[in-house]
């Protein structure tokens, strides 16, 4: 009998136990038995990778997890569709290092890659190290590689969306190749992934998000194509919804709350929901930032007189769009000036000047002592009528407080929104969004010009989940 089957054959409790408690020489002396040299403390998990987690690594595993290991063992391909945050790296780290202790080190390989390579050094390798340096996993890990007798047999790399030649010469007798973040892969690097699965014993391992920003992606033409095995993960299937013990980290998945937000934040049929929640393909990838029934519902006739007064000034480059002034009387705003007469800076200031002190003058009359707060694009010729203002009210020219702004920088929420572009856009949003008695916090009193200009702009989640309004 073969030292496979003799130890294969033991208890499955008494096997591991053993194994577990030899030194590294008795352990080295058993490898050297074994034909192909693998470490004898995780052959018995050669072809059961949910019991390497749970029994090897001592760690629990849910459902679907479940399903996405024995996926990864029994079919050449699998996709998993799946919400926010259902721990999908997570078991994609696992997967890989089941993968790597199970077979040969000259004779396994796993690729990982994703949409970026920020992507691939930040999400799941992070993983994939603190999994090695927990259970003393063999070999040596580096950044995004992993080495076993100076071999590499795990790496992680991006591919720019039309290098296919990125993507080509990976082969091993064992190859495993994820795909994470794979909403984001072009259909010339999935094609060339596809490419690759040419042997025996070779897995596919897809994780990703739905992309709220496109349709017909390489990712859902995995999914619904009868070559693979596909697990799709959404929400209310995760363990903080269905009761499924995990243990602590239960507080890293997506949760009733989160979910609750979103849709009533987004509204259920938006692309973000049915892609972060329901982990669905959109049908239409049409988010609109504000949308126009919001807008219809909170224009009025008339204009109160009684709030503070706040002023928003858009100074566009180089005279080519409109210089506009928006004021807000309380919470309703409307536009008091357009011109295309913006490429001097001190006429624009003196434009602004002009509405400055009219609104002192409403204050004064409506016995407010608040300052009028003037937010300005500070951007090209923006930045000189900030600074003239600012260097007016120095000179007691007026008493307004000056917010020069640049749209471009650093969101105050910079783990929400891309810039403070995407965030002020989405504060207006806010402010128009019905309750759930249909009331508003925001009035507007516009034309169909201003309400086509605020209906355009459509959102996204970019690379790094980050909202984003799409550029003018």
């Amino acid at each position: 009998m073969n030292p496979d089957e003799i130890l294969l054959g033991a208890a499955r409790n008494k096997r591991a136990a053993a194994l577990m408690q030899l030194d590294n020489e008795k352990l080295l002396a058993l490898k050297k038995l074994w034909s192909d040299g693998v470490d004898p403390r995780w052959l018995p998990y050669r072809n059961d990778p949910v019991r390497f987690v749970t029994d090897g690594l001592g760690e629990n595993v849910w459902s679907k997890q479940v399903e996405i290991l024995n996926s990864v063992r029994d079919n050449k391909r699998t996709a998993v569709p799946a919400c926010h945050s259902p721990g999908k790296s997570h078991i994609a780290a696992r997967a890989i290092a089941w993968w790597v202790t199970v077979h040969p080190a000259d004779k396994v390989r796993v690729v990982t890659t994703a949409t970026t390579f920020r992507q691939v050094r930040g999400i799941l390798w992070p993983h994939i190290r603190r999994l090695h340096a927990a259970h003393n996993l063999p070999g040596e890990m580096l950044t995004t590689e992993w080495k076993i007798d100076d071999i590499v047999i795990a790496d992680g790399f991006s591919a720019a969306d039309h290098n296919e030649a990125a993507v080509q010469g990976i082969h091993a007798e064992n190859l495993l190749i994820v795909v994470d973040e794979a909403g984001g892969i072009s259909q010339i690097i999935g094609n060339a992934i596809e490419a690759l699965m040419t042997g025996g014993h070779t897995r596919l391992l897809l994780l990703g998000n739905p992309p709220t920003d496109q349709t017909g992606s390489w990712f859902e033409r995995a999914c619904n194509s009868d070559l693979y095995n596909v697990i799709p993960i959404d929400a209310y299937s995760t363990p903080n919804f269905t009761g499924e013990i995990v243990g602590d980290w239960a507080k890293n998945l997506v949760d009733p709350q989160w979910v609750n937000d979103v849709i009533r934040e987004f509204g259920p049929d938006a692309p973000f929901v049915q892609a972060r929640v329901h982990a669905r393909f959109p049908r239409s990838t049409t988010n609109a930032t504000i949308p126009i029934d919001w807008i219809d519902a909170a224009i009025v006739d008339d204009t109160p007189t009684d709030g503070v007064i706040r002023l928003g000034v858009d100074v566009a480059a180089d005279g080519g769009d409109e210089f506009v002034i928006a004021r807000a009387d309380g919470l309703c705003a409307y536009i008091v000036h357009t011109s295309t007469n913006n490429n001097n800076a001190v006429a624009v200031a003196g434009t602004v000047l002009e509405h400055i002190h009219k609104a002192q003058e409403d204050h004064a009359a409506r016995g407010i002592a608040d300052k009028v707060r003037v937010k300005i694009d500070a951007i090209g010729v923006g930045w000189g009528v900030s600074s003239l203002l600012e260097e007016w009210g120095k000179e007691n020219r007026h008493a307004a407080e000056i917010v020069p702004v640049n749209v471009a920088e650093r969101a105050y929420d910079n783990e929400k929104f891309a810039n403070q572009r995407a965030e002020m856009w989405w504060n207006l949003r806010t402010l128009l969004q019905p309750d759930d008695n249909g009331e508003q916090e925001c009035e507007l009193k516009i034309d169909r010009k201003v309400i086509a200009q605020l209906t355009a702009p459509t959102y996204r989640a970019n690379a790094s989940g980050r909202l984003q309004i799409e550029s003018k």
